[in-house]
Protein backbone atom coordinates (compact mmCIF):
# COMPACT_ATOMS: atom_id res chain seq x y z
CA UNK A 1 0.00 0.00 0.00
CA UNK A 2 1.27 3.43 -1.03
CA UNK A 3 2.32 5.73 2.06
CA UNK A 4 -0.09 8.27 2.84
CA UNK A 5 2.53 11.10 3.09
CA UNK A 6 3.68 10.15 -0.02
CA UNK A 7 0.02 10.24 -1.63
CA UNK A 8 -0.58 13.32 -0.08
CA UNK A 9 2.30 15.38 -1.21
CA UNK A 10 1.62 13.93 -4.81
CA UNK A 11 -2.03 15.66 -4.80
CA UNK A 12 -0.76 18.60 -3.16
CA UNK A 13 2.33 19.17 -6.29
CA UNK A 14 -0.42 18.08 -8.72
CA UNK A 15 -2.63 20.84 -7.60
CA UNK A 16 0.71 23.42 -7.69
CA UNK A 17 0.90 22.48 -11.40
CA UNK A 18 -2.71 22.20 -12.98
CA UNK A 19 -1.12 22.80 -16.60
CA UNK A 20 1.34 19.84 -16.36
CA UNK A 21 -1.16 17.87 -14.40
CA UNK A 22 -3.20 18.28 -17.48
CA UNK A 23 -0.39 17.59 -20.08
CA UNK A 24 0.25 14.35 -18.55
CA UNK A 25 -3.43 13.33 -17.96
CA UNK A 26 -3.55 14.04 -21.89
CA UNK A 27 -0.83 11.90 -22.68
CA UNK A 28 -1.63 9.32 -20.26
CA UNK A 29 -5.09 9.12 -22.40
CA UNK A 30 -3.84 8.87 -25.75
CA UNK A 31 -1.52 6.26 -25.02
CA UNK A 32 -4.51 4.53 -23.73
CA UNK A 33 -3.09 2.22 -21.46
CA UNK A 34 -4.01 3.08 -18.40
CA UNK A 35 -7.11 1.92 -16.31
CA UNK A 36 -7.58 5.69 -16.07
CA UNK A 37 -8.21 6.13 -19.66
CA UNK A 38 -11.64 5.83 -20.01
CA UNK A 39 -12.51 7.97 -17.00
CA UNK A 40 -10.28 10.73 -18.06
CA UNK A 41 -11.73 10.71 -22.11
CA UNK A 42 -15.37 10.54 -19.89
CA UNK A 43 -14.37 13.63 -18.27
CA UNK A 44 -12.94 15.60 -20.76
CA UNK A 45 -15.68 14.80 -23.15
CA UNK A 46 -17.87 15.72 -19.91
CA UNK A 47 -15.99 19.28 -19.37
CA UNK A 48 -16.49 19.82 -23.08
CA UNK A 49 -20.77 19.22 -23.38
CA UNK A 50 -20.88 21.39 -20.19
CA UNK A 51 -19.79 24.75 -21.31
CA UNK A 52 -20.93 23.86 -24.52
CA UNK A 53 -24.59 23.61 -22.79
CA UNK A 54 -23.92 26.74 -20.65
CA UNK A 55 -23.17 28.78 -23.55
CA UNK A 56 -26.05 27.64 -25.16
CA UNK A 57 -28.45 28.24 -21.95
CA UNK A 58 -26.89 32.08 -21.71
CA UNK A 59 -27.63 33.08 -25.24
CA UNK A 60 -31.02 32.04 -25.32
CA UNK A 61 -31.91 33.16 -22.30
CA UNK A 62 -30.24 36.29 -23.12
CA UNK A 63 -32.60 36.41 -26.30
CA UNK A 64 -35.46 35.25 -23.77
CA UNK A 65 -35.44 38.21 -21.57
CA UNK A 66 -34.42 40.61 -24.26
CA UNK A 67 -37.75 39.87 -26.12
CA UNK A 68 -39.53 40.67 -23.41
CA UNK A 69 -39.90 37.10 -21.79
CA UNK A 70 -43.38 36.20 -24.09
Amino acid sequence: MADPIEKAKEVVESLEHPIETAKELEAEAERGRSARTPLIAITGVTLFVGVVVVIVLAIAMTIYFLYGGR
